[in-house]
């Protein structure tokens, strides 16, 4: 996808992505810190682009889901 306007990270403590333990948030640099997460926990996180063409954003398909643990 060309001329992509940003990015969208998905992070979850559940593998399948539940809704209740999902939360998305949109990032246009190429790097995002996400605050707030729980010490010794660990989250699944998976990242997609997306363009805005005529106020309607097109989405990519979900990255792999990489395993996290925090620090």
């Amino acid at each position: 996808m060309s001329g992509i306007t940003g990015y969208q990270i998905s992070y979850s403590t559940s593998s399948k992505f539940t809704k209740k333990t999902t939360k998305t948030v949109n990032a246009t640099g190429t790097s995002k810190t996400i605050k707030k997460l729980t010490k010794g926990k660990t989250y699944y996180v998976r990242v997609r682009t997306y363009k805005s063409v005529a106020g309607v954003k097109i989405c990519s398909g979900w990255s792999e889901v990489k395993k996290i643990k925090v620090k």
